[in-house]
């Protein structure tokens, strides 16, 4: 009994690994790439790397965030600013669109696996909850799509 009181872990799960990732620059990095006044990469590159224009993406983004609040920036315990929505929707977008595991986002876009996974999950139900009734409906029958 005296042994387990004496243990002291560093990370907040026994087992676990803490990385500390500096999400203030890599969400300023990501800033600085897409979304400034002057960004590194123009739209035709925004588009290619996010299979859309930028405005799609930032109407989605404002869509996602009045939804479900994951996607809006908070802070944490400490004050420390959280993952921004740009953040977590570019790492749904980056493993959508190249097929990318959880844990490979985590070099460009600082972000955990089970958060890039909580990310996924949270993109794909607001997307379908927030568009279903305006892109995803079913197709008419009868139409001629469905004659052909």
């Amino acid at each position: 009994m005296q042994h387990n009181q004496q243990r002291s872990y560093v990370d907040s799960v026994s087992g676990r690994s803490f990385i500390r990732r500096d999400r203030a620059a890599a969400n300023e990095r990501i800033h600085l790439d897409y979304f400034s006044e002057d960004p590194l990469f123009n739209e035709k590159i925004f588009c290619q790397r996010f299979r859309m224009a930028k405005p799609l993406f930032e109407r989605i983004l404002t869509q996602l965030q009045q939804h479900d609040d994951y996607f809006v920036q908070k802070s944490d315990v400490v004050g420390a600013a959280g993952l921004s929505g740009i953040h977590k929707m570019t790492t749904a977008l980056r493993m959508l669109a190249y097929g990318m595991p959880a844990d490979s986002v985590d070099e460009y876009v600082k972000i955990g696996k089970s958060t890039a996974i909580e990310s996924l999950k949270r993109f794909c139900r607001g997307v379908v909850e927030i568009f279903e009734p305006e892109c995803l409906r079913a197709p008419v029958i009868g139409s001629s799509v469905m004659q052909k």
